[in-house]
């Protein structure tokens, strides 16, 4: 069952996440030689299996390469940057550097996915951090690969967690490019989070 939230809140929530995508964005263009311009979607607040029924309406059942991060303190959070197969190959294409043209086409897709994950949570995660009262801690977001289903089974998540849902789409108008990756945050209790941001708005 989601939690009941304000417009309001669903509004403060949706600044933090283009905030941390324009962050994002910013250290992204600093990897390609041709400018790379993100936009975050509406934001959706889902139950866990409200967000499973999403993701796989979104991607079937492809296998799908994803960075996980785990986050643990005020509350409890797992979050997932999905890169769907053809998302995944344009990343791959604009953003590797020559050295890692020499790797094998799995570690090439792997090494630049990770960066792009770790970018992306770096971005969002400083965005949130400057509104949770009691701080949180995480680590490394780790790479993985497999279905939409299998991903959120292997997530170590509360089965009452509430999940936060967007897609950033992301395109280069100098080569036509374009593509989506989607991002999601399963919270428990989703009430401290929302806590914070009405203190901290």
């Amino acid at each position: 069952m989601t939690i009941k939230t304000t417009s309001e809140q669903i509004n403060t929530l949706q600044k933090l996440f283009n905030t941390g995508v324009e962050r994002s964005n910013t250290m992204l263009n600093y990897l390609t030689e041709w400018p790379l311009h993100l936009q975050m979607s509406a934001i959706e607040i889902l139950s866990s299996q409200q967000l499973q029924t999403k993701l796989e309406q979104r991607v079937n059942t492809e296998y799908v390469a994803a960075m996980e991060l785990a986050v643990r303190g005020e509350f409890e959070a797992v979050a997932q940057l999905i890169f769907p197969a053809d998302s995944a190959a344009t990343l791959v294409e604009v953003l590797a550097d020559p050295d890692r043209r020499n790797l094998d086409q799995e570690a090439l897709k792997m090494k630049t996915l990770s960066e792009v994950g770790n970018i992306f949570f770096n971005g969002v995660m400083g965005s949130l951090s400057n509104v949770i009262n009691g701080g949180i801690t995480y680590m490394a977001p780790t790479y993985k690969e497999n279905t939409v289903k299998h991903l959120l089974a292997s997530s170590d998540s509360n089965v009452n967690a509430t999940a936060i849902l967007g897609r950033i789409q992301f395109k280069i108008e100098q080569i036509q490019v374009k593509g989506d990756i989607i991002l999601f945050f399963k919270i428990y209790p989703f009430e401290n989070l929302l806590e914070d941001i009405t203190l901290n708005k």
